[in-house]
């Protein structure tokens, strides 16, 4: 086990969920804490690379890097003085893959930087979701260690996230309904949606569970997470003052579209399993949401 590198009295809570759950909503609200320290990236992307779960994300930071390299011009002046700085910046990110096997001191060495003494460190990366319990516990052997895990309902985060990879292709945008109506149908067709491990709640669930301790472990539903009294029960979790939300920080909303009838059909059925799970798992608790669209009813 690593040794505790954490600053005495300090909490490293980790934040974990899938694309389009909120993540960043939850980012800018903490942030306006003074009692919670975040690096200078919000997604440090470490675990899931040193894992080997994220080659794609390396490969894109290594590459930039010899980019912006290759960049630089053999001359003074300010030509190079952009690339200079970016360059340092991902230099610095990059040192956190440099430890051996085990050793996590370059992560937690960049993690704490300009740390001053607040009671709670943080690493928001959604994409740790797709970990197994063997690194979930080394996570949790770094310190006093908590998770936080945003839960959204699968058929509104397959929508929006559609909605949003289709924003992003220029070449898609003149016609945005017919093309986020036929990514949807390409996903459903290609039999992969029940097997997204980022949507796979049942699956990162029971690998955390296996290995951290339930008071650990914060369950937060997305369609509860913009109230006050979710932010007062994740900050009373943190052990950190309450934070009152602002409704003008929701982020990331996305374009409109219309999620036609046969198609919500198809994302129930590929998701029917997840629904399953979360429903006999959170019961009443469980948003009206994922009720409507699951075609389910809880009582009570």
């Amino acid at each position: 086990m690593t040794p505790s590198l954490l600053p005495e009295n300090t909490k490293l809570a980790y934040c974990i969920g899938a694309q389009k759950a909120g993540t960043t909503w939850l980012y800018e609200t903490l942030r306006t804490s003074s009692q919670i320290h975040f690096s200078r990236n919000k997604e440090l992307h470490y675990f899931n690379v040193i894992a080997g779960k994220s080659d794609q994300v390396f490969d894109l930071r290594m590459n930039t890097a010899k980019t912006l390299a290759r960049e630089l011009v053999s001359e003074r002046g300010p030509k190079n003085r952009r690339n200079l700085r970016v360059l340092s910046e991902l230099a610095d990110l990059l040192s956190i893959y440099t430890d051996a096997p085990e050793h996590h001191e370059a992560y937690l060495s960049y993690l704490t930087q300009g740390f001053s003494g607040q009671p709670v460190i943080c690493d928001i990366t959604p994409a740790y979701a797709i970990l197994d319990a063997k690194d979930f516990s080394e996570m949790g052997s770094l310190g006093e260690s908590c998770f936080i895990f945003i839960l959204r309902d699968p058929i509104d985060r397959m929508w929006s996230q559609i909605r949003m990879a289709v924003s992003a292709d220029a070449a898609q945008v003149a016609d945005f309904q017919t093309a986020c109506e036929a990514r949807a149908q390409h996903l459903i067709d290609s039999k992969r949606l029940p097997k997204l491990e980022r949507a796979n709640y049942r699956r990162t669930m029971s690998e955390l569970e296996a290995v951290i301790p339930p008071h650990r472990i914060k369950y937060v539903f997305y369609e509860d997470l913009f109230h006050a009294h979710t932010m007062r029960d994740i900050c009373m979790f943190l052990g950190i003052s309450p934070i009152s939300p602002k409704a003008d920080l929701r982020s990331n909303s996305g374009r409109h579209a219309m999620l036609p009838e046969h198609l919500k059909h198809s994302f129930r059925e590929a998701f029917a399993l997840q629904y399953d799970f979360i429903l006999n798992r959170f019961g009443a608790a469980t948003p009206a949401r994922w009720q409507v669209n699951s075609a389910q009813r809880v009582p009570g």
